[in-house]
């Protein structure tokens, strides 16, 4: 308490401010930062920003959503690949306890709005027994005053408002998070430069809140009335209280005859204070790179379609910058060795829908680069248990580039390239392989001739049942020989012999020759 403060209540009777709500000569309000003036008149401050749904709303989701986001160190190992390393004692700190009041979550959401809402964020690094780093206690921005000495070293002036005293702290104690900033020592408040928007939004609430609480003017007027008495005019305005409010609301009325009820609308004036309201919020969430639809702002912005691309686009254009600034941030204060490096995980605010997730992951995995395990790690299952989610699957028609030989005629030296013969070069030489190898060949080329014969079949079919001549009969032959060559990758000149011997043959035979003539004739 101050002076003022102690001799009003050693006199007891503490001094007031005024009526009209101005806080006296003697409050702590005037010792307190006195903001940025707008052109709206007001001052804004972080404290008087909060006052605003817009600002309240999107420093809140910012917070919440770093706050939530996984957090791990890694390390690279010598094949390249990344590891996260959990006892790590950095890691051990962030993603348990942080000190000895906060939860991780609580640290990572007040820490992130001292950034958007002063520009900065300070937290004093405590050591310990296990490490350099066993505790984050956060320091007020409004307490903490940084200097800059001749060296270029900074000092970082705290007002502990415990011991009532300034602590000075050199840069190795300090973990600190900084906004946009202009000179590289201290970050910007967002709300000092974006004050004209903020006042604008202020004043605006002010004057609909002055609005509401002043006005006088009724709902409706009803005209005509032409009473005894006082008493009689009492008489009908309860009556008509009791008729139309509470329960009875929107229930039909009844007037005596003579009267008539004339409502009073909203005034363009005060309509136009809404329209100027709504714009107010999309700018402040322009500023903080909010989509309006999180803060309930839903008009013209997002719809049910596009959702999900908004909340894409708020991962990816507002949290993820936030998030290279705690990386950097937590590489350069608090991690000593380089090998190790932090790394926040997004995939949870990446996530779409299930149709979409599962469609994703079925690709993966028939492309080999997600194994079964992989996938149900990514959506908190255990892998299956008897280890068959551990491998990794490819289409059976793929292979390298340059790993095509060929089985077929030629010399007998080198076999030359063909597109009939794929060597899969994780599976190595020997005739165990060979054999496997060409199974699975004759497997793909008895698909591909059963379709080529089944699309024969259904055109020879539909010929007969109109009755056509054998000139039809013979274009046909002729296209389909073209359409063998091409899907079954054989010569023109084997696939129109083909088509001379096979009305001769039946289905099943026409397959086995198809397959025979796709894999060279190796049986």
């Amino acid at each position: 308490m101050n002076f003022m403060g102690r001799v009003g209540a050693w006199l007891g009777s503490p001094f007031r401010a005024d009526v009209s709500g101005a806080p006296a000569p003697w409050d702590d309000y005037w010792y307190r930062p006195i903001g940025a003036a707008s052109a709206s008149g007001l001052r804004v401050d972080a404290n008087s920003a909060k006052r605003i749904a817009a600002v309240l709303a999107c420093v809140g989701i910012i917070g919440r959503n770093i706050g939530m986001m996984p957090f791990r160190i890694y390390t690279d190992t010598a094949n390249g690949e990344k590891r996260p390393v959990p006892n790590h004692p950095v890691y051990q700190m962030l993603a348990t306890r942080p000190n000895a009041r906060q939860t991780p979550f609580e640290f990572f959401q007040m820490m992130q709005g001292h950034v958007e809402l002063r520009g900065n964020a300070y937290a004093e690094i405590i050591p310990g027994t296990r490490s350099a780093v066993e505790q984050l206690v956060p320091l007020h921005p409004d307490r903490t005053e940084i200097k800059q000495l001749q060296t270029g070293r900074l000092l970082y002036v705290y007002d502990d408002p415990v011991t009532k005293q300034k602590r000075t702290l050199v840069e190795e104690e300090v973990f600190h998070l900084r906004n946009w900033s202009d000179d590289g020592i201290s970050g910007q408040s967002t709300v000092s430069m974006g004050c004209d928007v903020f006042g604008t939004a202020l004043a605006e609430q002010d004057y609909a809140a002055r609005f509401f609480k002043n006005d006088a003017r009724p709902g409706g007027i009803i005209e005509g009335t032409n009473f005894r008495d006082e008493e009689a005019v009492k008489l009908f305005r309860a009556q008509w209280q009791e008729s139309q409010t509470a329960a009875n609301r929107h229930k039909t009325a009844l007037l005596p005859q003579g009267l008539s009820y004339r409502e009073i609308g909203v005034k363009p004036s005060d309509a136009q204070l809404l329209d100027a309201r709504k714009f107010s919020r999309i700018q402040i969430c322009s500023i903080f790179g909010v989509p309006p639809h999180l803060i309930g702002e839903t008009e013209k912005t997002a719809t049910y379609a596009s959702v999900e691309q908004f909340n894409i686009m708020f991962a990816v254009q507002c949290l993820l910058p936030r998030i290279v600034m705690w990386e950097q941030a937590i590489q350069r204060d608090l991690i000593l060795q380089p090998r190790f490096y932090p790394k926040f995980s997004m995939a949870a605010l990446l996530r779409g829908d299930t149709a979409s997730r599962y469609a994703a992951y079925k690709i993966a995995i028939e492309c080999g680069w997600l194994c079964q395990d992989d996938v149900r790690a990514l959506e908190d299952l255990n892998p299956i248990p008897d280890g068959s989610g551990k491998t990794y699957w490819r289409p059976l028609n793929w292979a390298p580039l340059g790993q095509i030989n060929s089985s077929g005629s030629g010399n007998s030296g080198a076999a030359e390239p063909d597109e009939t013969t794929i060597t899969d070069p994780a599976e190595g030489g020997g005739a165990g392989n060979d054999a496997a190898h060409l199974g699975r060949l004759k497997l793909l080329a008895s698909s591909a001739a059963g379709r080529c014969v089944r699309k024969e079949t259904a055109a020879l079919q539909k010929l007969k049942e109109r009755q056509a001549e054998a000139s039809e009969f013979e274009r046909f032959y002729a296209e389909h020989a073209g359409f063998l060559a091409e899907v079954l990758q054989i010569k023109p000149e084997t696939a129109r012999h083909y088509a001379q011997i096979s009305p001769s043959l039946q289905p099943e035979q026409r397959i086995l020759h198809l397959t025979e003539l796709a894999t060279g004739g190796v049986r």
